[in-house]
């Protein structure tokens, strides 16, 4: 028997599924229904032939005749003949009329199992998904349009069929409610296969499955007064070129493209697909019958996407689907990685559950992408042809002029070696094509899916070509290919992250050599901290991990990790990191004295008393070394800030500091000194003499770094000119207050990007200064909104409320803009009340020195 009458099949299916009393058919029934034939009839018919027979898997051919007739005693008749003796005796009755209605109650029954069988396949549990927002937008559009047929069109794991799904549920669930009486008829792209095993056409097989004759159906579905304002649409989910066998994807198409020409004129019939996006660029020429019958809802997208990926919204909400506690606990700037659904996915599998705010960080998203390329193009057919591609396609980038596209031609030869894997690539996303034409030539070009998949693929590249080692060499490729290169700092990052999973810790100390900015340099130190602290917390039986944090840095990787200019929250969590490692107790004490730092310009009072406490319980012997004692001039801020009180030791320490002689004390030039010696100025600004600031920067200048020029534009030479303008301002020398601030900004505002954010706090400041008092003043408002973005963001309570104190005591402000000065000081006292400090001593302080 070669053939079987498909209704017949699908009416046997359905009494299995009635005699069982199964309402809903899913995969976990099919073991069920193995279970009961067995022990009704004593054959065994497996799990697997059942999720064939139901859809849950590919079946490449018909079912057996021993199957068919195990299937039709179980559900009472003697064999599959007499079932299909007894069906056609039923169909020579006569038949109850046709209607509309009774289409509707079959496409409902069709439709529904199809819905559950595609929910079942959601990676995250679907009651858990979201509905995304662009979904209603689409097919408000499509509907308004005239159009007959649209497409949600994208990559693999954009989403498409969850938001199909979501779309036919509620679009179902209005229709009920408003009364409408559309026909939803949906199927799967291995339902479709079927049309090829039973050697139908597609368009009888879709009327036949309905349980009509062909030609009655027709005429139902033409009929006006039956059908009235109702709509017919045909739904088809994963319509993709991969999901088929030799030709049968061309068979199929072309029976679609008769259908729609078919119905295209009649303005109730809508066709809906879901696409990967290769598919469509490949086959739009034959489904694009003319301009006027598909909407797409491309706009001006080359690219062919239609699905957006997740907007941070979206995300937060998806995270609070699954656990209620989320959405507080990831910063912005982390969660907007995950906008790629299936990134969230293989997050969602790997953990199950979010249980803590632990659970997500920077690296989070480095480790599932990670994930996605090894399931995606490592693993499985051609993953060696799929990494030679790769590797060819990155070798015709021209990074160094930052063009990232790939003319086909140039590949096409290694293309035409391995098709399959290229095929692969376009079908997951990883690359994509797309053309650039005129009325002479046409060019495609080849581009990698994001920038994500590109920087991967770039670090292997260099990391294949270099033995798969990061060592100077790596370090040199990587600033000659990636020099002022956007993508530079995430090449490192992969770079990175292969070291270290490869027992190569110890090469971390080449990072020191890459060239980077100080943004840079700061979002390296960020992510190489929580690399280390994933690795420490995960140390079970991985005895270099544990062996790496037994030792210390070397003195240079220890030095490069320092600098005022990094001070941020991310920084703090860094050096907690390098507090796990055996560090002298010098360091140490240099580590505790940045996060005392970090405290004081947060005004974290509570966590600059815990940092002294540490500083304190180290011998006295131990500060001999530092030319600026840290603990002295850390306690005499806090003090200050707790008390109000002036601790004069540190003040006199640093006074005697700028008459020794230059030999006697460390004039070292090194990223630790640079923060000791500008600590030494912050502790000065307590003594309210501006001139004792000018006279320690004097000595600076003259006995440490004495090649800082006036257009130094390193980030010590920042500093100092932050602390000359201060002084000046005090000094009342407005003049030199502006002639500083323009030598800062010479350098730096022309290109924000070389400040880090404290950096640019500070910066702000100093323009205020400039500012007040002057005609401009009107312009302080919108440097202290910038100011206000950047201690929002970052945490820098103490430089705001500086400012905002020096504000409040411009009586020209408070008459000119009441409603702003008024802000100010709701600031002013929010801060004061969070931190719990004394409102007058920094109003006090700011009098003293404005005199």
């Amino acid at each position: 028997m070669n053939k079987i009458s498909l209704p017949k099949y699908e009416e046997l299916k359905k009494l299995m599924l009635i005699n069982s009393g199964i309402v809903h058919m899913l995969p976990s029934d099919c073991k069920t229904l193995s279970d009961k034939i067995f022990k009704k009839n004593g054959n065994r018919i497996s799990e697997t032939t059942f999720k064939r027979i139901y859809g849950f898997a590919f079946s490449k051919y018909s079912p057996s005749l021993f199957t068919l007739d195990v299937l039709s005693r179980y559900c009472g008749y003697k064999s599959w003949a007499a079932f299909c003796e007894k069906q056609d005796k039923d169909e020579t009755t006569p038949a109850k009329e046709l209607s509309w209605q009774t289409l509707k109650q079959n496409a409902d029954k069709i439709t529904g199992f199809a819905l559950q069988a595609l929910k079942n396949k959601s990676g995250i549990p679907y009651n858990q998904t979201i509905e995304r927002e662009f979904t209603d937008h689409h097919f408000d559009e499509f509907l308004n349009s005239n159009l007959t047929g649209t497409i949600l069109c994208a990559p693999s794991g954009y989403g498409k069929t969850i938001a199909l799904c979501q779309w036919v549920e509620k679009k179902a669930a209005i229709d009920a409610l408003k009364g409408n009486n559309d026909i939803v008829l949906l199927f799967s792209s291995n339902a479709v296969m079927s049309v090829i095993v039973s050697g139908k056409d597609i368009h009888d097989w879709m009327l036949a499955l309905l349980g009509y004759d062909t030609d009655n159906d027709i005429s139902v579905l033409l009929d006006v007064k039956q059908r009235k304002d109702a709509k017919f649409y045909l739904i088809i989910d994963g319509f993709d070129e991969h999901m088929f066998k030799g030709d049968h994807f061309k068979i199929i198409l072309n029976q679609l493209v008769d259908i729609f020409s078919f119905y295209q004129h009649h303005d109730w019939f809508k066709l809906i697909l879901t696409t990967r996006t290769a598919t469509w660029i490949n086959n739009r020429h034959e489904l694009e019958i003319n301009n006027n019958t598909w909407f797409t809802g491309f706009g001006q997208d080359p690219n062919y996407i239609n699905i957006p990926l997740l907007n941070l919204q979206e995300i937060k909400f998806l995270c609070n689907q699954i656990n209620l506690n989320i959405e507080n606990a990831i910063p912005n700037d982390i969660i907007e990685s995950f906008n790629h659904p299936l990134y969230f996915q293989f997050y969602y599998q790997q953990h199950k559950e979010f249980s803590s705010q632990t659970n997500i960080d920077h690296i989070s998203f480095y480790e599932i992408l990670s994930t996605f390329i090894l399931k995606k193009v490592y693993l499985g057919h051609y993953s060696t042809e799929k990494i030679l591609l790769i590797k060819t396609l990155v070798e015709e980038l021209d990074i160094a002029n930052d063009v990232y596209i790939i003319n086909k031609l140039k590949v096409a030869g290694d293309i035409k070696k391995s098709p399959h894997a290229y095929q692969e690539l376009i079908n997951i996303g990883f690359i994509r094509e797309f053309a650039e034409n005129n009325n002479y030539l046409q060019h495609t070009y080849i581009v990698f899916g994001n920038t994500d998949f590109m920087e991967h693929s770039i670090a292997k590249t260099l990391l294949y070509n270099n033995g798969n080692l990061l060592d100077i060499d790596l370090i040199r490729s990587i600033n000659s290919l990636l020099a002022n290169n956007k993508h530079k700092v995430k090449v490192l990052k992969w770079c990175i992250m292969h070291a270290i999973k490869s027992g190569q810790l110890k090469n971390i100390e080449y990072i020191t050599n890459v060239q980077l900015t100080t943004n840079e340099k700061s979002e390296l130190i960020t992510f190489l901290g929580e690399v280390l602290q994933t690795e420490y917390a995960s140390t079970t039986g991985n005895d270099s991990i544990i062996n790496y944090f037994k030792n210390s840095f070397s003195d240079e990787l220890f030095d490069y990790f320092f600098g005022l200019e990094l001070v941020n929250t991310d920084y703090r969590k860094f050096l907690h990191v390098l507090l796990k490692f055996d560090q002298s107790n010098q360091k140490k004490v240099l580590i505790h004295s940045t996060l005392a730092i970090i405290a004081a310009i947060q005004l974290d009072l509570n966590d600059l008393e815990i940092n002294l406490a540490k500083l304190k319980a180290f011998p006295k012997a131990e500060y001999e070394i530092f030319a600026v004692n840290p603990l002295s001039c850390l306690d005499a801020i806090y003090y200050q800030l707790k008390y109000g009180i002036i601790k004069t030791e540190a003040l006199i320490d640093l006074t005697k500091l700028y008459f020794k002689r230059p030999y006697d004390i460390s004039i070292k030039e090194s990223a630790s000194n640079d923060m000791l010696y500008l600590l030494g100025l912050f502790t000065m600004l307590l003594c309210n003499n501006p001139k004792k600031t000018l006279r320690f920067i004097n000595f600076l200048d003259k006995n440490y770094r004495s090649k800082i020029k006036e257009n130094d534009n390193s980030q010590y030479g920042f500093f100092i000119k932050i602390f000359k303008a201060n002084a000046y301002l005090e000094l009342g020398d407005q003049a030199k207050v502006s002639e500083t601030y323009q030598s800062i900004a010479i350098d730096y505002e022309e290109n924000e990007d070389l400040l880090t954010p404290y950096m640019k706090i500070l910066f702000h400041s100093v323009k205020i200064k400039t500012l007040l008092n002057t005609t401009e003043e009107s312009l302080v408002s919108n440097e202290m909104e910038n100011i206000n973005d950047i201690a929002l963001n970052s945490g820098y309570k103490f430089p705001k409320l500086y400012i905002t104190s020096m504000l409040l005591q411009s009586i020209t402000l408070q008459n000119s803009s009441p409603a702003f000065y008024k802000q100010l000081n709701i600031d002013f006292n929010n801060i004061i009340k969070e931190c719990g400090l004394n409102p007058q001593l920094f109003l006090d302080y700011i009098a003293i020195n404005r005199k």
